[in-house]
């Protein structure tokens, strides 16, 4: 099933450069995985990046994270950071789930019919 995170990155004060950058390897990374069907930054000041990401699958958010080239733009990312905050819309599985307590995720509902996947994105991706 697809779900959606937003996360909050609230970063250390001389950092911002670091998590900048470290931010774009692994927004990279999310294009060799078509069933990531949305990857959205944006910084409403200084030291807070706010993200949105949308997965087709949780076969995708595993696949995601398990690549190599994102491993450590994200280990930099979390090391850059004083706190994080990530919400979860949607229904990952099990192992998902496991990935996703590492962040502190909390799940929140959704309106019905308030969070559908476009039926012309690549659902069945398997990376």
């Amino acid at each position: 099933m697809s779900f959606m995170l937003k996360i909050q990155w609230d970063i250390k004060d001389g950092r911002e450069a670091d998590f900048r950058t470290n931010q774009e390897k692994l927004c990279a990374v999310m294009t060799e995985h078509p069933g990531v069907i949305c990857y959205h930054a944006d910084y409403p000041s200084e030291q807070v990046s706010q993200w949105t990401e949308i997965y087709a699958t949780n076969e995708s958010f595993k696949a995601h994270l398990a690549n190599e080239k994102g491993k450590e733009p994200l280990g930099t990312l979390i090391d850059a950071c004083q706190n994080i905050t990530c919400q979860c819309w949607g229904d990952p599985d099990e192992e998902s789930k496991e990935i996703l307590a590492g962040f502190g995720a909390t799940y929140h509902a959704t309106a019905d019919n308030a969070f559908v996947l476009n039926p012309s994105a690549d659902k069945d991706s398997l990376v």
